[in-house]
């Protein structure tokens, strides 16, 4: 007679949706992280967005820290890839950058550096090394941008990289919001083009 198949013991059940339990969580944490900052997440929050018990979080994630590390990671490599497909689409590098800015400001979000110096004190050495890196990852692909940008003679730009220092700044003037009912732009597409617009007087030729 045959016995049913039994998953391990302790090991969450994968969701319904077929995302593996552990990408449903980082995806789920990276999402408050970013609304509401690392002092103001617990891990119950996490998993009741996921719609599983904490047991299942600490069994990836054992700790807070670790949980933020790698859902920031997963967000950073996101946005990274996004930015990436935005560039190759067609049309000129001006529209490119509009959707680029769009899609940025279409994601609630606390500002990362902030966020980074409030929890910076709960990361070891490495754990700060590698949001580091990853977050210089999309200076480096949208300075690939601007430097193809500059090849195609579509814009004059001595500096490439700080251009994308200095593109990267500009965006939290979108997020700009002053209450709940007044915001500095009506729309995110109103604010990437006027932030691209303001951009573009500088390096177009």
């Amino acid at each position: 007679m045959s016995t049913p198949n039994k998953r391990p013991l302790g090991r969450p059940v994968q969701q319904q949706d077929g995302l593996p339990t552990s990408r449903q969580i980082l995806l789920a944490a990276s999402r408050l992280f970013m609304e509401k900052g690392f002092d103001s997440v617990s891990m119950n929050q996490v998993a009741e967005r996921c719609g599983i018990t904490k047991a299942s979080i600490y069994y990836y994630f054992p700790t807070k820290t670790e949980l933020f590390v790698a859902s920031i990671v997963e967000t950073l490599t996101q946005v990274n890839e996004r930015i990436r497909e935005l560039l190759e689409q067609p049309g000129t590098f001006q529209s490119r950058l509009i959707r680029i800015t769009e899609n940025y400001l279409k994601v609630p979000q606390v500002h990362m550096n902030g966020m980074f110096e409030q929890v910076k004190r709960h990361l070891t050495d490495e754990q700060q090394q590698t949001l580091i890196q990853y977050e210089n990852g999309l200076y480096e692909t949208l300075k690939e941008g601007f430097e193809a940008a500059v090849k195609s003679r579509e814009i004059a730009c001595e500096d490439p990289l700080l251009t994308a220092h200095i593109y990267v700044s500009m965006l939290r003037v979108g997020e700009r919001q002053y209450d709940h009912t007044q915001v500095l732009f009506p729309s995110e597409r109103d604010a990437a083009e006027a932030i691209v617009a303001f951009l573009w007087r500088g390096i177009h030729i």
